[in-house]
């Protein structure tokens, strides 16, 4: 398994990296713009420079799957720390339950599910005391079978923003299920922050996604309005609410 981390005007702030184990650090590669590249060797020496013309998350993500060599691969965003369950608390990781939580993503890749995902720190309790849950959303941290999305001509760059939801989406209604490790959470400061995303997502790009998102997988998703302090400057914007379950028993292709 490869781990790639995007990232994108943020060459002064790279906190994902900082949370890969050594035994790691030979399989992960940072993917960014060529004028950063210099920058970013601070933190890592193993860099992927995009094409001048791949730009946006959608149409990274697909990049970085017909490129890879190995067609396991694991995506994190570039702003996160990691946590472990301790009883009900959360606590950050050690680098070797760090290790465990990417030889599990192995694992589930290895016994057949085509994408396999992290649980946020906001909400993690709800799944307490159950340390996976299958089904659901999945973003932010995954690991996916390129082969599989290749198979079924599932692509990221289909939308611009909620790729990630549009590809699970997609594996659910072709009949695979999916699995999130909720022993386990990501977690960062706010959504939207500055970089990354933040950059081209703003109220119209949102909407129109979420409405194209909702017209993809009709009736399975449904567009609302959402209000959330944590998005810095969407705090009230068009979102999405997502049948996953039934997507994955109902929507069948």
């Amino acid at each position: 398994m490869i781990i790639y981390i995007p990232t994108y005007r943020r060459t002064d702030n790279q906190v994902s990296i900082k949370s890969i184990p050594k035994k790691w650090l030979k399989n992960t590669y940072l993917v960014c713009e060529d004028c950063e590249k210099e920058e970013l060797l601070q933190y890592h020496d193993q860099i992927i420079v995009l094409p001048d013309d791949i730009k946006g998350i959608g149409n990274i993500r697909q990049y970085i799957i017909e490129y890879t060599s190995d067609p396991h691969i694991l995506y994190i965003d570039d702003d996160l720390k990691f946590f472990k369950r301790d009883d009900k608390k959360l606590k950050l990781v050690t680098e070797e339950q760090m290790n465990e939580l990417l030889d599990w993503f192995v694992k589930m890749l290895n016994i057949g599910y085509p994408i396999a995902g992290l649980s946020a720190q906001q909400g993690n309790h709800l799944s307490y005391p159950d340390k996976f849950i299958k089904n659901n959303r999945i973003y932010t941290v995954y690991a996916v079978n390129a082969d599989v999305l290749k198979k079924h001509n599932i692509k990221f760059n289909e939308l611009s923003l909620m790729e990630d939801f549009n590809v699970t989406l997609h594996l659910l209604r072709f009949g695979y299920e999916n699995i999130i490790n909720t022993q386990f959470a990501h977690g960062q400061k706010s959504s939207n922050a500055k970089g990354g995303c933040s950059t081209y997502r703003n109220a119209e790009t949102q909407s129109k996604n979420a409405h194209k998102l909702a017209e993809i997988h009709y009736p399975f998703v449904k567009v609302i309005t959402k209000h959330s302090k944590s998005w810095k400057d969407l705090e009230e914007r068009e979102d999405v609410r997502i049948s996953w379950k039934k997507a994955y028993t109902q929507g069948r292709y």
